[in-house]
Order: C-alpha cells, then structure tokens, then sequence
C-alpha cells in the first residue's frame, strides 16, 4: 500500500473521520495531503534524555487531531502555523538536522503526517541519515 491510499479515506487517527485529504477535505486535524511544519530545528534541555548537550533535531509539524484546550503548541497545533513542503524537503530536513549533530530526530505531533513521514525516512535514510528517529 503507498502512502496515498492511507490519504484516501483517513483514518490516521482515532477520530476516523474518513475524508478524502487528496482531493483537499479536511478531517478534524485539519490536514491537507501535503506535510506542514512550523519548525526543523535543534531542541535543547526540555527533555535531557533525548537533547543530551547536542540537542534533538526536532520537527514540529502542524494540525493535531486532539485539539487539547491547554496544549503547549497551541500555534502550531490548532492556528495552522506553519509551511507546507514536498516529501523530500522533509527528507532534507531531517538530514540538515544530522549535519548539525542532533542526538536524533524528534517528530512532534506526526501523527496526521504518518504515511508522508515513512516515506521521508526512507529517503534520508537512503542520502545517509544514521541517528535516531524519535516518535514524540
């Protein structure tokens, strides 16, 4: 199964909403077929055991299907801060990231981008991507 057919029908999250995200609906994470993210950069000191002194190579995407009253990311998750990019922008990210000596690569909220994100694995995997992937 590629990645798309998981966009098809979503149902990514426990909400199942089953809209259509290629043809442009939107479910409650509000989600388009394209990853959107506010932030690929090192992280530092919130969480020592994944930062150590290097820092986590964080990516913070954007949308969330929780919609928490009281999230930390409120911005990111439910205002729609952010950029859309290609799967192989990702891919460059998280690449980037290595370059910069993140501990690893820390995905925040992915949940609604799991299909784009495998697929932006496998291709950094393939330009050398060696470090850790953390599912945050």
């Amino acid at each position: 199964m590629n990645y798309y057919e998981y966009l098809e029908s979503c149902t990514l999250c426990p909400h199942k909403c089953k809209v259509n995200r290629l043809k442009g609906e939107v479910g409650r994470c509000r989600a388009s077929s394209d990853v959107k993210i506010a932030l690929a950069n090192l992280h530092y000191f919130e969480e020592p055991c994944i930062s150590g002194k290097n820092g986590s190579g964080t990516v913070f995407f954007t949308g969330c299907n929780m919609n928490c009253k009281f999230c930390q990311n409120y911005k990111v998750s439910q205002l729609g801060l952010g950029e859309e990019i290609e799967i192989e922008d990702l891919a460059n990210e998280f690449i980037k990231l290595q370059e910069m000596n993140a501990n690893n690569i820390n995905l925040v909220t992915g949940v609604i981008y799991v299909p784009q994100i495998i697929e932006a694995i496998k291709l950094s995997k393939e330009k050398g991507l060696k470090i850790p992937i953390v599912y945050n």
